[in-house]
């Protein structure tokens, strides 16, 4: 009896999404604890607590520019209880430059896009350069010598600092930490010399204990309009910025689109707005079509960008 139980239920097909979630959903970030990804995944695991009625449990799997957290999204099981932050590094830039145990386009249900980031390079208050051109003319008259903290490798950030000292034969040292957080530790205690990175640097550039130079997205913020961007300063390029929720390949479209409907609702939630305003991150709401052509877009791009810099693998 129970064998014809089991196979009645296995004939009845996948649950429908009226009596979806049953469970509780499990919410990996793709970056250390206390950094930008982690601070809006929280608030948004909550806000989707709230209109899913279950409880989402967040997880840090920090590593590889977010590929780590990808690399085990993939494996899991595609039901809509697994979900994960896919950014920029693991969609988009590092499957150009190195193997991977997942396919950036393919191994993935993409679900919402909710958040970009913006990315820009910050010194300390009483370093011997104080503007973007001055760093460049001390890095070259002092080679090997500057180092910069990053929030892991395969970044955004990583490849575009890359993608500068090659393109202007500077030789800077990249220090990977697990997240932003760590990250701004690094140069406040003088372990690295610069940071370039997300706004986890935000207190101590509004505190003037840090001083932020340029921007390596391709905007201003709104809280500096007057700190350039690389191409104000004349610089061809810029790093792309991609935050949404994705999971395995061949979660039910009736799943995805619950999901997907409860994001934008958080979207357009003042808790969701206030934790983006106060860590002054763009708050960039697409649904599961235009999520994954944004990223489809962004990874050829990437793809052209990494190989004509001879940065591939």
């Amino acid at each position: 009896m129970k064998t014809a139980v089991v196979g009645l239920a296995l004939l009845a097909g996948p649950v429908a999404a009226d009596d979806w979630p049953t469970k509780g959903i499990n919410l990996t970030v793709a970056y250390g604890a206390g950094g930008t990804t982690d601070s809006t995944a929280r608030v948004l695991a909550s806000l989707l607590e709230r209109e899913l009625d279950t409880s989402v449990t967040v997880i840090n799997k920090p590593g590889g520019g977010g590929s780590v957290a990808a690399g085990l999204a993939s494996a899991q099981r595609a039901d809509g209880y697994n979900l994960f932050t896919y950014v920029t590094g693991a969609a988009v830039i590092s499957p150009h430059r190195q193997d991977l145990p997942y396919d950036p386009l393919e191994d993935f249900t993409f679900v919402s896009q909710y958040g970009a980031w913006n990315l820009g390079i910050v010194v300390p208050d009483d370093a011997p350069y104080q503007t973007f051109e001055e760093l460049l003319a001390y890095a070259k008259e002092n080679p090997g010598e500057i180092s910069y903290s990053i929030s892991g490798t395969g970044t955004p950030q990583h490849l575009t600092m890359v993608r500068l000292g090659k393109e202007l034969g500077i030789d800077w040292k990249p220090v990977a930490f697990k997240g932003g957080a760590a990250a701004v530790t690094a140069l406040m205690g003088d372990h690295v010399d610069i940071m370039a990175g997300a706004t986890e640097w935000l207190p101590q550039v509004r505190s003037g204990e840090f001083k932020l130079i340029a921007m390596l997205t391709g905007e201003p913020m709104e809280e500096f309009p007057d700190v350039p961007t690389l191409k104000d300063l004349g610089y061809d390029m810029e790093a792309p910025s991609i935050l949404g929720i994705a999971g395995p390949k061949g979660i039910p479209d009736e799943v995805r689109d619950r999901l997907d409907d409860a994001i934008a609702k958080a979207a357009e939630s003042e808790e969701l707005k206030a934790i983006f305003d106060k860590i002054a991150m763009k708050l960039t709401y697409r649904d599961s079509e235009a999520f994954e052509q944004n990223v489809r877009e962004n990874y050829e791009v990437q793809g052209e960008i990494i190989r004509a810099a001879g940065l591939g693998k």
